[in-house]
Formats: structure tokens, C-alpha cells, sequence
């Protein structure tokens, strides 16, 4: 059994989430950056859709017995009390008694903690699974460079735009202003509609761009709406959201037309 002491900001526990219903009214859900939790996972011999937690800091675990975790996705000032020291990426054994501290996210929006065995949460308890009876990594992973400069495609209302809001966005740096698991808003130079009437409410994609009336842009994520009344004036690549997703605020996006 895990004890949570303290879930922090945002903490959850989270797995792939469930692809395919959005005809359903039902977005993706899960972990916002899937391919960080997949790694986690692989580290500690889990399948790589298996249940983790989710923090964008100030998570505080205490373990019952021995556990063995890994750290991905943010780079954050963890602290360990009553065992070893956990580095990003690299699997290691906590002992019972342990207390597991992630502290300020240094770099990224979200960090994801893997469990071998994955959990099950009942209120501030988790429970820890059955050992999968695999290998798990003897070697630490590489940390991957991070895109700041997303591939998207034009959107289906890209019309209602002017015809200078494409070249603008693809030739402009984008600051990251605030960041959920519901989308990412960013402020730049105002991207101008030409049409200022209600959309009636249309299906939305995870990355889909959308365009308030205020000409800043949000890019949608894991917990997005299904539909949306703003125009969706380009989307994101599938491959590029999860880089989206660690954008922490402050930093700046830029984007380029996918090829």
C-alpha cells in the first residue's frame, strides 16, 4: 500500500484513458502527456498503458512496503527521506517507511510516477497490483529533446481568419500563459477574425487550435471538450501534443506547417 500525504497540484491518478467515445460526448482523459507515463512504465517492467500518477508538483507519498518506481516526463526537485535518492528516468527501489517528495517543477509542466504493479486508488490509499513478472530497465533512460515548435495543419474554420492569421502563426513565437489539462491558452500577436458571429458548437480533436474572440490561441488537451463553439483554425500533429503538454507557463511555442 502507498499512502498519499499530500497530492499536491493537480495530482491523480491516471492510465491511457479511454480512446474512441468522443461520439460519445467524451474526451480522451488519462495522462495528459501519454508517452512520459508509457516510459515510466517500461522502466519498472509494467505494460505501458498501466496506471500511474500525474503532479505538476507537490506530491508526497509514504510507502507501507519495498516499492519500486520511476520518475518521467518534468524534471522536478524531488527529495527522498528514508532511502535512496530518485533520479528522472531511472527505476529504483524505495524501502518501507520511505517518504517520495516532488517539489518545484524545474523544467515541464507534468511529471508521472510509475509503480511496478501498477495502483488502484481508494481515496488517499493506493493500492499496488500484482508484479508483472517481467525485467524491469537495468539502465536509466535517456531523456528526450522536448519540441518547442509544433507541426500543425490547417483547421476546418481557418476561414474564419484573415488571411494573414496562418502566416502569423507559423512565423510568431506564442508564450504560454496558463496550462490544464483541458488546454493550453497562449498570448502573442492577436490573430484576427473576419467573422464575429456564434459557431454552433462542432466536433474537437485533442490539438485542435481554437480562436477566441480575443485572438489568442488555445490548443486543446487530454480533458478537452468534445465540441466547441470557437473556430478551430489549425491542429496540432498527434506526435507533437504531448510536447504541448509539458509547455510549462512562461515558456514560448512557436509552429510550423506539417509536411
Amino acid at each position: 500500500m502507498i499512502r498519499v500525504v499530500n497530492w499536491g497540484i493537480a495530482g491523480s491518478v491516471v492510465g491511457a484513458g479511454r480512446s474512441g467515445l468522443a461520439w460519445l460526448g467524451q474526451s480522451r482523459g488519462g495522462a495528459v502527456d501519454l508517452p512520459s507515463l508509457s516510459l515510466a512504465n517500461r522502466l519498472v517492467g509494467n505494460s505501458e498503458l498501466t496506471v500511474g500518477i500525474e503532479t505538476c508538483g507537490g506530491l508526497v507519498l509514504t510507502f507501507d512496503t519495498p516499492t519500486l518506481l520511476a520518475l518521467t516526463g518534468a524534471v522536478a526537485d524531488v527529495q527522498v527521506t528514508g532511502g535512496p535518492p530518485v533520479g528522472w528516468g531511472s527505476p529504483m527501489v524505495l524501502p518501507a517507511g520511505a517518504f517520495l517528495r516532488v517539489g518545484r517543477l524545474i523544467e515541464g509542466a507534468r511529471l508521472y510516477v510509475a509503480v511496478r504493479g501498477g495502483l488502484t486508488a481508494f481515496a488517499d490509499e493506493l493500492l499496488v497490483g500484482a508484479d508483472p513478472l517481467t525485467a524491469a530497465a537495468a539502465q536509466p533512460a535517456a531523456r528526450s529533446v522536448r519540441r518547442t515548435t509544433l507541426r500543425i495543419w490547417p483547421g476546418p474554420r481557418l476561414d474564419w481568419a484573415d488571411g494573414n492569421a496562418w502566416a502569423t502563426l507559423t512565423s510568431s513565437a506564442f508564450a504560454v500563459t496558463a496550462t490544464s489539462r483541458v488546454g493550453l491558452r497562449l498570448g502573442g500577436p492577436v490573430l484576427h477574425r473576419v467573422r464575429h458571429g456564434e459557431l454552433p458548437s462542432e466536433g474537437m480533436v485533442e490539438g485542435a487550435i481554437q480562436l477566441p474572440p480575443d485572438g489568442q490561441p488555445i490548443i486543446m488537451l487530454a480533458d478537452h471538450p468534445t465540441t466547441g463553439g470557437y473556430p478551430v483554425i489549425a491542429v496540432v500533429g498527434p506526435a507533437d501534443v504531448p510536447d504541448a503538454a509539458q509547455a510549462a507557463v512562461g515558456e514560448s511555442l512557436r509552429f510550423i506547417a506539417a509536411r
